[in-house]
């Protein structure tokens, strides 16, 4: 088995300024520590890249605002984002397969950039869990908080239709680069996508989801249809994909099983059904990447929160290495 791990790479991305909350970037270090207090020998075992925050100017004392007012800290997340998507395109070159631990869900939009440029003629599917539907742009996002648009990003998509905002110059040039970082064209296409546990959104992404007829199943029918029914008909309705890519916010999650995340949201999963939904995820041959974002240990209960979350990341990837 030891051989096998050496297909998995690990990439940390320490990066939570996308976020409306301070603090996902420490869930990073807190599933080392739950690791290590479990004697999991997980990190031991693993390859691991590291991307971080260079730009200094959004440590945890700074407390200024950002100069953009509908894309905030673009000039901050844009290189981390890049960074990102060319650590993904080298993994999948190499023909391995990368395993994202990320701070805020803003990341997700550098890991489906690293996708296209790594396949860029292949048709990428996306199994995005997560409580929000991050479909928001600049044009109609109402916080500015890019963790709200990396579909967006990656899809291309403005959604001027449902536009609130004018931009500036420079935030114009900031999105325009974040949308077209792989190639001049979109990174994802929007009818390749599935959504799970959605539950908190906008009207103005409702109507994206609507227009492309983006399948979203509710908590409620997880529930009714079962883990393994529903994930048979994903990767039913994803049939035509030459490769998939599973993004698990956590706050898709129930707070009541993990409260730890930025952005909580009530009605959400079990622990048990994220726990099941992933691992039966990750065992279909075309899933090529697996991510996981939104850790905040600033707002759990206890540390047994991110002990759970680790114990998630862990079975994971025993099911990637006997089905990899």
């Amino acid at each position: 088995m030891t051989d096998v791990m050496t297909n998995i790479r690990i990439v940390e991305v320490y990066s939570d300024v996308a976020g409306h909350k301070k603090g996902a970037s420490l869930g990073i270090d807190a599933l080392r520590a739950s690791s290590q207090e479990l004697n999991a020998e997980y990190y031991e075992k693993l390859q691991f890249d590291s991307i971080k925050d260079d730009s200094n100017k959004y440590d945890e004392d700074y407390e200024g605002e950002s100069q953009f007012s509908h894309a905030k800290y673009a000039d901050v997340i844009e290189p981390i984002i890049s960074k990102l998507a060319h650590k993904i395109k080298d993994i999948r070159e190499e023909n391995k397969f990368p395993i994202v631990i990320a701070g805020d869900h803003s990341s997700c939009a550098g890991t489906m950039h690293g996708l296209k440029m790594a396949h860029p003629d292949a048709e990428i599917g996306v199994v995005y869990i997560d409580a929000h539907a991050d479909f928001h742009s600049p044009y109609t996002s109402g916080s500015g908080n890019m963790h709200g648009m990396p579909l967006a990003m990656a899809c291309a998509i403005d959604n001027l239709e449902c536009q609130r905002n004018e931009l500036s110059d420079a935030e114009k040039a900031y999105w325009e680069r974040l949308k077209f970082m792989a190639s001049d064209e979109p990174s994802i296409k929007p009818e390749n996508i599935v959504f799970c546990a959605v539950r908190d959104y906008q009207e103005e992404e409702m109507e994206l989801i609507k227009r492309h007829k983006i399948p979203l199943y509710s908590v409620a029918e997880i529930t009714k249809k079962g883990i393994s029914a529903t994930v048979a008909e994903i990767f039913k309705k994803l049939e035509y994909c030459d490769h998939i890519y599973v993004s698990f916010d956590v706050d898709s999650v129930d707070p009541l099983y993990v409260p730890g995340t930025g952005t909580p949201a009530m009605n959400g999963l079990s622990y048990e059904q994220a726990m099941q939904l992933n691992i039966e995820l990750i065992k279909n041959e075309k899933v090529c990447c697996w991510e996981i974002a939104e850790i905040n240990p600033l707002y759990n209960n206890s540390k047994d929160d991110s002990t759970r979350i680790f114990k998630i990341l862990e079975e994971v990837t025993h099911s990637l290495l006997n089905n990899y």
